[in-house]
């Protein structure tokens, strides 16, 4: 590296070292005035992760592929890797984890879909009423008759709605 870019990216670091704390200051402030002035739905936490040098999300692909391996300390009594979806001794599963598909154009808006590994067949999940598989973020599947739906932060229904929402279906 050229002297010339080590003293660019040392002002760089400088220069965001003192702007970002005023950003975050000023950001905090204006999200204050508009709640205050009752405006709703204010979400300044991106931006102040951005200031604040968050890490961007990671590769979706790898962090499945990272969840659905069997760490090496999940054995059983005989020392035999414990598979995903069985029990080990203190009645603890590993459960499979898998991307929701994205809704096509014609899909069926009320319905996620996801592919668990090993499988060859999507499940659907029915999504409660009011809720569209563009707003959904995670489904977890327990049971048949046991599951969890969550919205994503820029969905316009809100988590306490898809509460309401399953409370209503059971």
């Amino acid at each position: 590296m050229t002297t010339l870019k080590k003293i660019w990216n040392t002002c760089k670091a400088i220069a965001k070292a003192l702007w970002a704390p005023l950003g975050v200051v000023l950001l905090v402030v204006i999200g204050a005035i508009l709640t205050a002035a009752g405006v709703k739905g204010v979400q300044i936490g991106g931006l102040l992760g951005g200031l604040l040098g968050k890490k961007k999300p990671t590769d979706l692909k790898a962090v499945i592929k990272t969840a659905n391996s069997i760490p090496k300390e999940r054995v059983d009594s005989q020392g035999t890797p414990i598979q995903i979806g069985v029990e080990d001794a203190n009645g603890v599963k590993q459960v499979p984890v898998a991307e929701i598909e994205s809704p096509g154009v014609f899909s069926d808006p009320t319905v996620v879909k996801f592919t668990p590994p090993g499988e060859t067949k999507p499940v659907e999940v029915q999504l409660p009423t009011g809720v569209k598989a563009q707003d959904v973020e995670h489904a977890m599947v327990v049971s048949q008759d046991n599951f969890v739906v969550t919205v994503k932060n820029d969905s316009k229904v809100s988590p306490k709605d898809v509460q309401d929402l399953l409370k209503e279906l059971k």
